[in-house]
């Protein structure tokens, strides 16, 4: 039963250019934490302005958004290892030159603008070149195993990172912060240069003309995929569903009667869930119906959502969002299997951006979303009533994506 339940760690084992990649990630998800710790502290010291602080945010949201996009056209048209090399070398010079800076005696608010646009847009390019070379790395019956160490990297990173980032900041000063950011990721180029070629399908007319009209083929393509179509779609719910965050001080606060450290756990209580959902994922490469146990998934994650809204305890509370957790991660990890399995090499750059940008564009909608509702209900009858929706419509999609519910991870005939 233990082995089942184990991370399936063999990709890793099996695959040193996947392995390579893997360090690589994992250096930058550390990496692009502690920056996001370093940026705000240093703006808000300069300028003593939450708006500069948020503005500064925003130019590299928008920049990874526009990232991401890009880099799925440039991962269908060149060769996916070159891409990761220079989308890295630019990150490595954004953040050494944050660092020079940071050392002046008066360092430059525009150029923490441009440095967090620029690093934001290297981010998006390397993301996606990555995502979608990871399917030649590893084979298609490892593709679960590889989301499964994907999604535990990047929530350790999100656990780990800040915390380290605040850590080098509080003893050091920002500066420092930077220049370990410049290290970790200059050091991660020699494993991405030992990769083999990644270079995608052969270009067709869709890829080779209009960055736009390649994008929009990519659209097409979803759009018309039963089983890609309908991991998009649902992804999207989840993602609008992660505005719920924006409600935890209040709900805190409000309903629970905790204070700060209250709020904090709260916010932890999901990304630890991830993690033991990673790293007991055995099982989840070894289904029949992986489609069919995800949109299981997506119901029992809406339906725990809305049960949080009703928990007048802290300890029940958190509880509740580390089950909730648990079963998004396990979403997310076969959803990951599902998207990379059944998207054809030429469209795996484009697909994966989508999906990318989904993610990042989802949540802000969900947080516009979850305030708005905020505004009318109590934090708890607005998490009830986000989730109970949320639940309904995954549940409408259960009945009605019959592809999705007998999709295996075998790729369909064309």
């Amino acid at each position: 039963m233990a082995h089942r339940l184990a991370m399936d760690i063999s990709p890793l084992r099996t695959s040193r250019p996947f392995r390579n990649v893997f360090v690589a990630r994992t250096v930058s998800v550390f990496g692009i934490g502690m920056l996001m710790v370093a940026l705000p502290v240093q703006v808000h010291e300069m300028t003593g302005s939450t708006v500069h602080v948020g503005a500064v945010a925003a130019a590299s949201g928008f920049a990874l958004l526009a990232g991401f996009l890009w880099g799925g056209v440039l991962a269908d048209r060149h060769d996916r290892r070159r891409l990761m090399l220079r989308a890295r070398t630019a990150a490595a010079v954004g953040f050494a030159l944050l660092t020079v800076n940071a050392f002046l005696p008066s360092p430059s608010l525009g150029a923490l603008y441009v440095l967090a646009a620029w690093d934001g847009l290297a981010t998006g390019v390397s993301v996606t070149a990555l995502l979608a070379a990871t399917p030649a790395l590893v084979g298609p019956d490892k593709l679960v195993a590889a989301g499964a160490l994907n999604a535990l990297t990047v929530r350790l990173g999100s656990m780990l990172s800040p915390a380290l980032g605040g850590l080098v900041v509080s003893a050091f000063g920002v500066g420092w912060n930077y220049a370990a950011a410049t290290a970790g990721t200059a050091g991660t180029l020699g494993l991405l240069t030992s990769l083999p070629s990644l270079k995608p399908a052969a270009e067709t007319a869709e890829t080779a003309g209009n960055p736009l009209k390649a994008i929009g083929s990519g659209l097409r393509f979803v759009a018309g995929h039963r089983i890609v179509g309908s991991l998009m779609l649902l992804g999207l719910l989840f993602m609008v569903a992660g505005g719920i965050p924006v409600l935890m001080p209040a709900f805190a606060t409000g309903q629970l009667g905790g204070g700060p450290t209250t709020v904090g756990l709260l916010y932890a209580a999901p990304a630890c869930g991830a993690v033991l959902a990673s790293v007991t994922s055995g099982w989840t490469s070894g289904l029949r119906t992986p489609g069919r146990a995800l949109l299981i998934a997506s119901v029992a994650g809406f339906v725990t959502l809305a049960c949080l809204g009703l928990a007048r305890h802290p300890a029940l509370a958190v509880a509740i969002l580390f089950g909730y957790g648990f079963v998004a991660s396990i979403e997310e990890i076969l959803r990951y299997g599902l998207i990379q399995t059944h998207t054809p090499d030429g469209y795996l750059g484009r697909v994966n951006a989508l999906w990318s940008a989904q993610e990042t564009g989802g949540e802000a909608v969900g947080s516009l979303g979850a305030g708005a509702l905020g505004r009318y209900l109590s934090p708890g009858d607005a998490i009830v009533v986000y989730g109970t929706v949320s639940a309904a419509l995954s549940l409408v999609l259960a009945i009605t994506l019959t592809g999705l519910r007998t999709a295996t991870l075998k790729p369909e005939p064309s």
